[in-house]
C-alpha cells in the first residue's frame, strides 16, 4: 500500500513538473496580401486624391503573426503594412501572353482617409500608377521583397467596353420609363445589354434622383439626394462578349422600394416636400477572378458553413498568398424620366399612388418643383 501511494505521488509530481510552455504558433512566413481592381472607367476620371485622371490604385499589405493579442497587433500599422524600403511593385503590360511591352513602377503613397475599424486607421499605404488601360492586354502585378528577393505575381485581363441593347430607346433625347400607365403597373423591358469581353458577373443599379426642399429653413434650401436600387447579379455564359442579357423590372416593385427607403411625411405636417428627379441605369461588370472571389465569399445558405479560401495571388514558386487582382467596368445611361402619358402615369403614381402617395412628392404647384 505504501509503495502504491509513493508511485502515485511520484506520478503527480512528475506531471506537475512537465514542461507546458510549448509554441502554439507556426513559424512566421511572409504572406503578401493584394487587393486590386483595374477599371477602364478610371482612364479619364478625376480621382478623389486630387490628381488628374488615369490613376489606378492597388492595396498591398502583409499578413502578420505574433504572440500578442491579434486585435492589439492589428491596431499597429507595422503589423500589416510594408515599410517604404521593404517592397517594390510594378505592373507589366503584355499582349497575347507575349513579353511585356510596357512596365509601370508603382508609387507608394499614404491615403489619409481610411475609415476606422479593427485594423490601424486614420491613414493607409496604397500604391498607384497612371496610364490609360488598353483592352486586349494582360496586366501583371509583380511585388518584390527587397530583403528576401521573393516575388509575388497576379495577372488579370481587362473587362472591355460594352453597350446597352435597345439602342433606339436609350438614344432618345430623354428616355421615358413606364412603370405605371392608366391604372396598371407595367414591366419595363429595356434594361438589356451586350456582354463584355472578359466580363463574367453583371449587376444592375437603378439610381433615383430627387430633391428635398425644407421650408423650415431660410431661403427654402434644396438638398440633392439619391436612392440606389441594386438588383441580384447575373452571369454570362462565357467571356467572349456579345451575348444579350439583362432583366425586366416590375413597375410595382419600384414604388414599393421607394416606400421602404423613405420616411413618409407631408408638406402640411413637416413643411418639407420632395421633388421628383431623373433615373440612371448603371450596369457594372466584374472579371472572372473578381466573380470567383465574390462567389466564394457570398453568405452560405446551406448546413456547411465553411468556405474555401480563394486567391489568384501567388509567389514565384506557386505558393498561395492572399487577396485578388482583377478588373471591372461600368456603363451608365443617365437622365431618364418617369413617363407622364395617360391620365394616370408613372409620375403621378409616385406622387399619389398607394405606396408612395404619403411620401411628400410634390403634386402642386408646378413652380415648387420645376425642371422635371
Amino acid at each position: 500500500m505504501k509503495r502504491a501511494v509513493f508511485v502515485l505521488v511520484a506520478f503527480f509530481v512528475g506531471l506537475h513538473s512537465c514542461k507546458t510552455d510549448f509554441e502554439v504558433n507556426a513559424p512566421w512566413k511572409d504572406i503578401t496580401v493584394v487587393y486590386g481592381l483595374l477599371d477602364q472607367n478610371e482612364n479619364g476620371k478625376q480621382h478623389s486624391l486630387n490628381e488628374s485622371g488615369k490613376v489606378h490604385i492597388i492595396k498591398i499589405n502583409k499578413a502578420f503573426l505574433g504572440k500578442a493579442d491579434a486585435n492589439d497587433m492589428a491596431a499597429i500599422a507595422d503589423s500589416s503594412e510594408y515599410g517604404p524600403e521593404e517592397i517594390t511593385a510594378e505592373i507589366q503590360r503584355s499582349k497575347n501572353g507575349g513579353p511585356p511591352d510596357q512596365t509601370y513602377v508603382l508609387t507608394r503613397f499614404v491615403d489619409p482617409n481610411k475609415p476606422s475599424g479593427t485594423f490601424y486607421s486614420g491613414d493607409q499605404v496604397l500604391y498607384k500608377f497612371s496610364d490609360s488601360l488598353l483592352p486586349g492586354y494582360d496586366y501583371t502585378l509583380v511585388v518584390t521583397n527587397t530583403k528576401t528577393k521573393k516575388k509575388v505575381l497576379a495577372k488579370t485581363q481587362i473587362v472591355q467596353d460594352f453597350k446597352f441593347a435597345s439602342g433606339g430607346f436609350w438614344n432618345a433625347p430623354t428616355p421615358k420609363v413606364s412603370f405605371f400607365n392608366n391604372g396598371s403597373y407595367e414591366k419595363f423591358d429595356k434594361v438589356f445589354w451586350k456582354t463584355a469581353v472578359n466580363g463574367r458577373r453583371y449587376q444592375l443599379t437603378v439610381r433615383f434622383h430627387y430633391r428635398e426642399k425644407d421650408f423650415n429653413k431660410s431661403g427654402n434650401p434644396e438638398t440633392e439626394k439619391t436612392l440606389d436600387w441594386t438588383f441580384a447579379s447575373v452571369q454570362s455564359q462565357d467571356l467572349n462578349g456579345g451575348d444579350e442579357i439583362g432583366r425586366e423590372i416590375n413597375g410595382e416593385d419600384f414604388y414599393k422600394y421607394i416606400a421602404t427607403q423613405l420616411e413618409p411625411f407631408s408638406l402640411a405636417t413637416n413643411n418639407v416636400i420632395r421633388c421628383v428627379g431623373t433615373l440612371d441605369f448603371i450596369v457594372s461588370a466584374a472579371g472572372e477572378d473578381f466573380n470567383t472571389y465574390l462567389e466564394v465569399n457570398e453568405p452560405s445558405t446551406g448546413i456547411v458553413q465553411e468556405r474555401p479560401e480563394y486567391t489568384n495571388v501567388f509567389d514565384e514558386n506557386g505558393s498561395e498568398q492572399a487577396g485578388f487582382f482583377s478588373s471591372r467596368y461600368s456603363i451608365i445611361e443617365e437622365g431618364a424620366k418617369l413617363g407622364q402619358s395617360g391620365l394616370t402615369n408613372s409620375l403621378s403614381e409616385l406622387k399619389s399612388g398607394i405606396y408612395t402617395g404619403n411620401h411628400g412628392f410634390a403634386t402642386a404647384p408646378v413652380s415648387t418643383c420645376p425642371a422635371y
